[in-house]
């Protein structure tokens, strides 16, 4: 079976697509091939995801980082500035602080996700 692939189009640069997991939320607009904007405001899931043994696991270590990189638009675990990410998967990785396969969970206002609008 082949793996889904994604792409970037100018047809969804304009289309506000939302991301719901964890506990957190944002808006969120994919400008450009390796440019997503989340929106200010944003909520961030404030507990890390972890392994069975209650370490930290890979994505929320690498979670940390990038809120450590951020450090300075986020205040009580909300966005206070925009915010840009490379790829779809960083970015939900941010928001609920590990985990993956963020293309399902970032829906437009109808509920088509971004995996759908970028699948070819």
């Amino acid at each position: 079976m082949m793996k889904d692939r994604h792409k970037w189009s100018e047809e969804i640069s304009d289309i506000e697509f939302v991301f719901t997991d964890r506990g957190s939320y944002g808006k969120v607009f994919w400008k450009r091939r390796k440019e997503l904007v989340l929106k200010a405001g944003a909520k961030l899931t404030p507990d890390p995801q972890l392994n069975k043994d209650g370490s930290l696991n890979f994505s929320a270590k690498f979670a940390k980082a990038l809120r450590a990189d951020h450090a300075d638009k986020i205040v009580d675990d909300t966005t206070t500035e925009d915010i840009i990410f490379p790829s779809p998967n960083e970015l939900g990785i941010f928001l609920r602080f590990g985990g993956d396969n963020t293309w399902e969970n970032l829906k437009d206002k109808d509920g088509k996700s971004l995996h759908e609008w970028s699948k070819y």
